[in-house]
């Protein structure tokens, strides 16, 4: 299956659209080049989540056919389970860059982005622009250094270990094979390159924060030295960069320090590092647009290192960067509804918060689908929103659509349904009749997973179902994110 699985991989890359010859962008690195340039140079994969690591090597050797000489291979590991950790190596450049992503091995955004990356520079790299960048910068492009993490979809290694928090102890065959590379090359500067939940916002009230930037302290007094006051300019240059497409949208990422997490050693260690957390977007093709947002990060804040220009920011400006909140927002909010929920206790109203399933949940909570909160959530966003207002809410009964079917059918033959579906309750009703269709421990509140039901009054005393609302569509892994 595999074998099947990269086959059919190759064959959609060398599918993909291409530069017609001398049809590079003449701004090839400018934010809106970069921007209109990835959809012509994408040869990720349309799922990020579904590159593993077989895929990924060959992406990577159909990039070498396609660009001879573009990039090297200057190191080899191997995780857990044997499967290899490559570093490529591109640019001459004395300033020395590592990027490394996917070390968790469920947030496989900017491993994607790495890709369309190298397909870039190697599409334009006669370009006068590429030709300064690689000769001021030498690259070093670790793109998968979870790939047994990776295979699962899960964070952790094989061995059950977070990578991520073994910078000190280094009992993890990735860990050791990252602090060896960063002790060989001594990079300047490195890229830590995650996923976060995606539903952080951007500042207190903000909208979802589709990236968040942290200039990595390495110390706990969080010290500032030339190395950090550079990260915080390309945070700041960041925001500015991505403004056309996500103002709004970009945070800074909550500063603390703990000697165990790679990016807070790398820092200690000399390299200088710039962590990328890469979270949510509205939109019908969120994971195109958050690994189409990376790649013009990636690329525009590398020229940025490059040409000097980081010097006229001022790093204090990173301070105005909006704070990432990890609350606030929820997949679904059902606002103002009146509520039955199947306990048998009187009506009462309250807005109603959900989780869908999402193949990355974020290190914070990795919350589950189902109700996530319950109550008076004023404060609040969805991602969808529905007014509740002059509508009932209560929990489906067990069955999906034919356990619905069935209950009306009951229903009727009590003279408490009509030939339409229709209720012939009155909302005083409601109640008693709910607490008889609801299984036991099952009524709506936090940790409910069943189906609700939005019950709207179509007059005569008839209530009419207006929509149901699956927290776990049909389908859908209902366990969340592993």
């Amino acid at each position: 299956m595999r074998n099947i699985r990269a086959v059919a991989f190759l064959l959609a890359l060398l599918a993909r659209p291409a530069f017609a010859a001398g049809a590079a962008p003449l701004d090839v690195l400018t934010a809106s080049g970069l921007w209109d340039a990835w959809p012509l140079v994408r040869v990720s994969p349309p799922d990020p989540w579904a590159l593993r690591s077989a895929e990924l090597s060959s992406a990577l050797e159909k990039l070498g056919w396609e660009h001879p000489r573009l990039f090297r291979v200057v190191d080899e590991g191997r995780s857990a389970e044997g499967r290899p950790l490559r570093v490529l190596a591109l640019g001459t450049g004395p300033t020395k860059v590592l990027l490394w992503s996917q070390m968790h091995g469920d947030e496989p955004t900017a491993t994607s982005a790495l890709l369309d990356l190298l397909n870039h520079l190697g599409r334009s790299r006669e370009h006068p622009a590429v030709t300064r960048l690689l000769s001021k910068l030498t690259l070093y492009v670790l793109p998968m250094l979870n790939p047994d993490g990776a295979e699962r979809t899960v964070r952790r290694n094989a061995q059950g270990l977070d990578i991520n928090r073994d910078a000190r102890r280094l009992q993890t065959p990735e860990g050791r094979f990252l602090k060896g590379v960063r002790d060989r090359f001594e990079p300047a500067f490195g890229y830590n390159l995650h996923n976060q939940s995606p539903l952080a916002i951007a500042g207190k009230g903000g909208a979802q924060a589709a990236l968040a930037f942290l200039s990595v302290a390495f110390d706990e007094a969080l010290t500032e030295n030339e190395g950090r006051r550079t990260t915080k300019r390309l945070a700041v240059f960041l925001r500015d960069f991505l403004a056309p497409w996500a103002s709004g949208r970009l945070a800074r990422y909550d500063a603390d320090y703990t000697e165990r997490a790679f990016g807070d050693s790398m820092t200690r260690w000399g390299t200088a590092t710039l962590l990328i957390e890469t979270g949510g977007f509205p939109g019908p093709d969120e994971a195109g647009t958050l690994v189409r947002l990376n790649f013009v990060a990636l690329l525009g804040s590398l020229q940025a290192l490059s040409d000097g220009s980081l010097a006229a920011i001022d790093p204090k400006e990173y301070d105005t960067l909006p704070l990432l909140e990890r609350e606030g927002l929820f997949d679904l909010l059902i606002r103002n509804a009146t509520v039955a929920n199947g306990t048998g206790l009187p009506l009462f109203v309250a807005d109603v918060a959900l989780f869908r399933p999402h193949s990355f949940g974020g290190t914070s909570g990795r919350a589950r689908p189902g109700v996530a909160d319950f109550g008076d959530l004023s404060d609040f966003h969805g991602k969808e929103e529905i007014d509740g207002r002059g509508r009932f809410l209560v929990p489906a009964p067990p069955g999906g659509e034919e356990g619905w079917t069935a209950l009306v059918a009951r229903l009727r033959e009590r003279k408490l349904a009509d030939a339409d579906g229709d209720l012939l309750l009155v909302p005083a009703q409601l109640p008693a009749e709910v607490n008889t269709w609801t299984r036991e421990g099952q009524a709506l509140g936090p940790g409910f997973t069943g189906g609700l039901l939005l019950l709207a009054p179509a007059g005569e005393g008839r209530l009419r179902l207006e929509r149901r609302i699956d927290p776990v569509p049909p389908g859908a892994r209902a366990g969340g994110p592993r």
